[in-house]
């Protein structure tokens, strides 16, 4: 500015060097950096109070899950032949409210029977489907027994099988509980009931694009 006598006199600003200053001196002036932040679907962003300092956004993460109950207690008798697959459809459809990767966790609890005195086998093999079409990978052998002739008394076993994975889900993705049996001498089921349940779960854990560490 002009000063008496025709002296020209330069103000330059003082930048507080506190480290939540924002500003920066450039050579036309003085600059606050913009910020922009866009949260991908399952994240929140809440925004810092006017005046904070430092300005901190906090970014949360909405773990949403969903699962397919078993309705009520009971047995699902599998009663087609070798392995083909049929519906669990007591359990409910689990319908995926998302879109991401899901870490999916499943249970079934079977039983297979043979009669006495018989040479055979017996199995129990559960899968999941989506929309219709089998999960490669998903399988799992639930239970299984075999005796040979003359052994006596009828074996029977039941046991719990289980599969834990990770799969890309769109939103409104139909997951559903299948499984077949293996052998036709003795009785093959899906069980739920107090002794032990069957139920499929599924549990968000990433955004739309996200990949393999």
């Amino acid at each position: 500015m002009a000063g008496a006598c025709g002296r020209t006199y330069r103000v330059d600003p003082t930048i507080d060097p506190a480290p939540c200053n924002a500003l920066t001196q450039t050579a036309t002036g003085l600059l606050v950096q913009g910020v922009e932040i866009e949260a991908d679907p399952g994240l929140t962003v809440t925004a810092p109070a006017p005046g904070d300092c430092p300005q901190t956004w906090r970014i949360g993460v909405d773990s949403s899950w969903a699962q397919g109950p078993w309705s009520v207690a009971g047995v699902h008798d599998l009663n087609g032949p070798d392995r083909v697959y049929e519906q669990i459809t007591e359990v409910a459809t689990m319908v995926i409210p998302r879109a991401g990767v899901w870490e999916v966790n499943y249970a079934v609890r079977g039983a297979a029977i043979l009669p006495a005195n018989t040479a055979g086998g017996q199995y129990v093999t559960a899968a999941l489907f989506q929309n219709g079409a089998i999960i490669s990978g998903a399988e799992v052998m639930v239970v299984g027994v075999t005796q040979g002739a003359g052994t006596g008394p009828s074996h029977g076993a039941q046991a719990t099988g289980s599969n834990v994975f990770m799969r890309f889900f769109a939103a409104g993705d139909q997951v559903t509980l299948h499984a077949y049996r293996i052998g036709q001498l003795g009785t093959a089921s899906v069980i739920n009931n107090g002794d032990g349940r069957t139920r499929v779960m599924a549990h968000w854990i990433g955004p739309t694009g996200d990949t393999p560490a």
